[in-house]
Order: structure tokens, then sequence, then C-alpha cells
């Protein structure tokens, strides 16, 4: 074997240096919360809904949480709640969700991480926006019926969706492509992409591809921003080897938008082609995953964040001018 000469070598470290560099730079900026406090308790609803015996426990529990009476079950105060009384009391009495309660007990009786992680995501986010106010946190069991919550005031985590591979009980009629995101690792990034919409300006009057890929973009860099221990892949929905892949081949995928002129459509049976949950876009290749479009747009952001360094996040969450934002990204595929 030939030894590398000293020329050589200089030049491979110089090539190593530069990857890692562009390794650092394209990853979101972090910053250090620890110095901000909050105060962030999970509430385990369903072990409260669980343990109780009667209509007349289950009309207190109701009166004990009144934001979720309002907010997730949708009653105004002061309005008949008989039917959900029943609804619930029901759910209580059913053996196979009484069977569900029991895995999910197993499952999540340790939620100290989830915490840890929600909280660290918070105090990110109270760096950026200093007016934050962490919402109340409670996990609940909905028997399949709704997986997130998240306003304001309120997030409810439905605890049943996110059992995972093996569980006895998983979400109905969901294709296998989505399916696999309902494992608990999934819980905080579905979270907080749910969470960014509530800082992540649109603009109404721009209907292009290309708007909506990178509002897609700016959503995932967001969450990665907060979540910054959660990989790319997760944080997309995408396997290991379908975000490995895509990297490899994204200038297929660059070369694809500009042959077909797909930045500026605005046909919406187009643009879903590219935006929605697929189990591949065939339009480019079947080794190509669904909403390639989204990740194209997560590209973009984050090229653009890496030439913008005196950008912060909410200045970028406000951007609206999909224009600019794409031609100050300057993003070309390796």
């Amino acid at each position: 074997m030939r030894k590398l000469t000293t020329t050589a070598l200089i030049l491979l470290a110089s090539i190593l240096g530069l990857y890692i560099l562009y390794s650092v730079l394209s990853q979101p900026r972090q910053i250090n919360p620890t110095g901000i406090s909050i105060s962030l308790e999970i509430k385990r609803l369903e072990d409260s809904l669980f343990n109780l015996q009667t209509k007349s426990e289950i009309a207190m529990f109701l009166e004990q949480n009144q934001l979720l009476v309002e907010q997730f079950f949708g009653l105004e105060i002061g309005q008949e709640k008989t039917q959900l009384i029943d609804k619930l009391y029901d759910m209580i009495s059913n053996t196979s969700l009484q069977e569900l309660y029991q895995e999910v007990q197993h499952k999540f009786k340790d939620i100290t991480k989830l915490q840890s992680q929600l909280e660290y995501a918070f105090k990110c986010l109270k760096y950026y926006y200093p007016t934050f106010e962490v919402p109340q946190v409670v996990t609940f069991i909905t028997g399949m019926g709704s997986d997130l919550y998240v306003s304001k005031q309120l997030i409810v985590i439905s605890l049943d969706f996110f059992l995972g591979e093996g569980a006895k009980f998983r979400p109905l009629r969901m294709p296998d492509y989505i399916l696999r995101t309902y494992q608990p690792q999934y819980i905080l990034p579905k979270l907080i992409l749910l969470l960014s919409q509530q800082f992540n300006i649109e603009n109404p009057k721009d209907n292009t591809l290309l708007h909506d890929m990178l509002y897609a973009g700016k959503a995932y860099y967001f969450t990665k921003t907060l979540l910054p221990e959660f990989s790319h892949d997760i944080i997309l929905g995408y396997t290991k080897e379908q975000y490995s892949e895509t990297e490899k081949h994204q200038r297929i995928v660059w070369q694809h938008f500009i042959d077909h002129a797909l930045f500026y459509e605005t046909n919406h049976m187009v643009k879903k082609k590219y935006l929605d949950d697929r189990p591949f876009t065939s339009e480019i290749g079947y080794g190509c995953p669904g909403n390639i479009g989204g990740w194209l747009g997560y590209q973009i952001i984050k090229k653009y964040m890496q030439n913008n360094r005196d950008i912060t996040l909410p200045v970028l969450m406000k951007n609206t001018d999909a224009q600019h934002l794409f031609t100050q990204a300057k993003y070309k595929p390796r």
C-alpha cells in the first residue's frame, strides 16, 4: 500500500475540516437556556380518569379540569355535560379500554425524559419569545380518538396513540408509513411542529408551492432548534435510510423541481403530490419519500440561516417573503 504524501494528507485534512464545518453550520443554532426558569408539570389525567368509579366522580373530575372540558372537549362554561359524562363513563367501563389503559401505564410508567425534553424546549422558546407562557400540559387516553391537541393554554398528549410497534392496540385505518411515526420518540417532534403554527407566519396571498415548502421548512427548523437532540429524520417523519438516501440524491430532487418548474406551481393537486405524506413520490422515483417538498423547504431554510447568521428564529418565523428566503438561501445541492 502506498503511503500518502504530506500534500495528500494536508488536502485530506482540509476536506475533512470543511465537511465538519459544513455539518456544524448546517445545524440550527443552539443557545444555552439553563438560566431561564419555567414551571412545568405534566398531569397524568388518564390515571385520574381510570381510577374513578361513578358518574358523579367523573362530573367532579370535569369540574377540576375546566380547560380540558372547554378546549379539548369543546364545551362552554355552564353547558350541559351529561353526554360527556356518559361517554367517559362508557370509556372507563369498557374492558378493552381498561386493557389499553394498563398497556399505557406499562409503556409510559416513567415520563421523566419526556418532561425534561419538553421543559428544555419551552426554555428555548422563552429565550426567543420572552412573553411565551407555558401552557398546561396533560396526558390522556382518547381510545384512539385524537393524538395531540395544542393551543396557547393547553397541550393534550394522547399516549394511547404512541404505544409503538408490538403494542396490542394501535391506531386504526392508518397506512404503515404514517403508523410508523406513532411511537414514543415522535411525541415531541409532532407536538412542537403543531406548536410552531403559533409563531410561523404565512402569506395568504402567496399560493405557490415554494411558499408552502418554505412554510414547512420554517416549521422543521423551529422544531430542530427547540429539540436539538432529535435527529432530522425523526423530525420529518422519515426513516434514517430515507433521510440519508434523499441527502445523497438531493441533486436529483433539485433538478426535478427545476425541470418541471415546480417552485411557482399553484395547482392544488400538483402541490399535494410534493407536500403530502405518501409512501413515496413516484413523480421523482419510488425511492423518493413523500413530503419531498417539505424536505427541500427545510434544506433551503437551513441554508438561508447558515448564510444569514444575524437572523434570529423569531425574525425567520415572521418572514413571509418566500422569494427573499429562496434567493438569499443560495441553496445548491452538493
